[in-house]
């Protein structure tokens, strides 16, 4: 086997190693994006945990303790979000009709999708609120 041949050899690996790799990496993401939302917003209160517990080393005792704060914090959060959410639906639909004169047909449509998917979104948002909200009062 020749020199070249081997250097030929090698850097077709790297290449594909490193295609592999942006590939891969490319999916995760995209995957990452679309799944985000599965678990609604209790999911992103455990998302927080999960990183405040990684990030810091929590232990399970001061998990426990800072779990009920994360909670409330991310509840008062989403009370002030759902409280300016007419502001914001007013302000995206201005935006959205001055977007949309600028697609054609087939974007348009596709950009209709993607905000019946934002609103779906907020509106698990304001369920999850009164939900949760509810079942602390029963509590207290």
């Amino acid at each position: 086997m020749s020199r070249t041949t081997l250097w030929f050899g090698l850097m077709v690996l790297f290449l594909a190693g490193a295609l592999t790799g942006v590939v891969g990496t490319s999916l995760y993401y995209q995957y990452e994006d679309e799944h985000r939302w599965d678990n609604g917003p209790a999911g992103r209160q455990e998302r927080i945990m999960k990183r405040l517990t990684q990030e810091l080393s929590l232990a399970s005792s001061q998990q426990a303790e800072i779990e009920p704060i994360v909670k409330r914090a991310h509840l008062e959060i989403l009370c002030v979000r759902v409280d300016h959410q007419p502001d914001v639906d007013r302000i995206l639909g201005l935006g959205m009709d001055k977007i949309k004169t600028k697609l054609s047909p087939e974007q348009q449509a596709r950009l209709d999708q993607l905000y019946a998917r934002l609103q779906r979104r907020w509106e698990l948002t304001r369920e999850y609120l009164q939900e949760t909200q509810g079942s602390m009062r029963r509590k207290e």
